[in-house]
């Protein structure tokens, strides 16, 4: 397994605790939590912190989940900084995972098996995603990845997904990601429109009608960024083919469609 000296001291340091950490502590607002203490490098008690895990099998988590970036127990308020292992493994009828800013981790098959799971966001701080964190999950088109530099990840990290997930990271920071050892070989994309290594030679982009007032027709294969005139993304999609948009909440005026190097300007009445 791909691992460089750094990332490894890293990986070793994440794992360690000061106490046992099997199963769950707390039940608070329908999250279960493990409270854990975690050991400084040079010895002694650091931080205490929530743990995100399950209730076990079946896991029961459904629906859209929000995890807090805290949570106060017996009038102490502590961080919530791990999703643990397997915490929403096999979740039949979870359909979004809503993640804090304090998250660092994601566990071992934390996400695995979660059918109706089609979008993620990364947090900025995240430092690892263990091995088949996501695996299995069919329908998880999207994981948008907003740290701007690479961080730990194990090699089948995205493992049974790799061939239909669009992993997008800040605009402009793929050759970031792609110099990294241990995203070599992952498709990646930001979301300023630009492919990483694996985009195609010719870019097609085809927009209609023009102007365009109810819907708009999308032509292109990959990321595509509605901009308007201030230079703002009002709007990041992925189209295969061609998709159809509604341009409800749009205001009138011009705005910039980009797929790759490619812009066309539309006008929506």
């Amino acid at each position: 397994m791909k691992r460089t000296a750094i990332f490894s001291v890293l990986a070793m340091a994440l794992m360690l605790f000061c106490h046992n950490v099997f199963a769950y502590d707390y039940y608070v607002n329908g999250i279960y939590y493990r409270k854990v203490t975690q050991q400084l490098p040079g010895g002694g008690c650091g931080e205490t912190i929530l743990i995100v895990v399950n209730d076990d099998y079946p896991n029961t988590y459904s629906g859209d989940v929000v995890v807090p970036e805290s949570e106060t127990i017996n009038g102490e308020s502590y961080r919530v900084t791990y999703i643990g292992s397997e915490a929403f493994y096999g979740c039949e009828n979870l359909t979004s995972v809503t993640l804090p800013n304090t998250i660092v981790n994601i566990g071992f098959h934390s996400f695995a098996e979660c059918p109706l799971l089609e979008y993620l966001e990364i947090p900025a701080g995240m430092r690892q995603i263990n091995s088949n964190a996501f695996s299995s999950c069919e329908e998880l088109d999207y994981i948008f990845i907003h740290a701007t530099e690479p961080f730990f990840l194990w090699d089948d990290a995205f493992a049974d997904i790799n061939d239909h997930v669009h992993i997008i990271v800040p605009c402009n920071c793929i050759e970031a990601f792609e110099a990294s050892e241990e995203w070599e070989g992952i498709q990646l994309y930001d979301d300023c429109g630009h492919v990483g290594v694996g985009e195609a030679e010719t870019v097609i982009l085809s927009v209609y009608p023009n102007p365009a007032s109810e819907t708009l027709t999308i032509e292109a294969d990959g990321l595509v960024t509605i901009i308007d005139e201030m230079g703002r993304v009002v709007r990041t999609l992925f189209v295969k083919r061609k998709e159809t948009i509604s341009l409800e909440g749009f205001s009138s005026g011009f705005y910039f469609v980009k797929a790759g190097d490619v812009v066309k300007k539309l006008f929506v009445e």
